[in-house]
């Protein structure tokens, strides 16, 4: 079963995708005020950081953040999913990124 557990280090929070003990993904963020900011996202799989975006996203909302961002060469196909857009930074509103469908079924690769 994978689980995704949130961390905190110093101003960083983040989040780390589990299967049984084994690490199979990270990310972390910087919550600012109303924004979450994406500083690195570490996962081979594509489904599984769609997991970890969506698992950090709840987990901004749940201290006020509104809107997510990252950087451009950090994004994946995952946060085009989740509704992120925009040149350099992409930005998404949270609460219509987690609103979004599920693409468990890898039909949108």
């Amino acid at each position: 079963m994978i689980r995704f557990i949130p961390f905190e280090n110093g101003i960083l929070a983040g989040m780390t995708a589990l299967d049984g003990e084994q690490e199979i993904g990270r990310c972390e963020f910087t919550l600012e005020g109303y924004n979450m900011t994406f500083v690195s996202v570490e996962c081979s799989d594509d489904i599984i950081t769609e997991g970890l975006a969506r698992a950090a996203m709840n987990y901004a909302a749940n201290r006020n953040a509104y809107i997510a961002s990252i950087k451009k060469e950090l994004s994946c196909n995952a946060f085009l999913r989740l509704g992120f857009s925009g040149e350099d930074v992409l930005t998404a509103e949270i609460p219509e990124a987690l609103a979004s469908g599920c693409t468990c079924s890898h039909s949108n690769q």
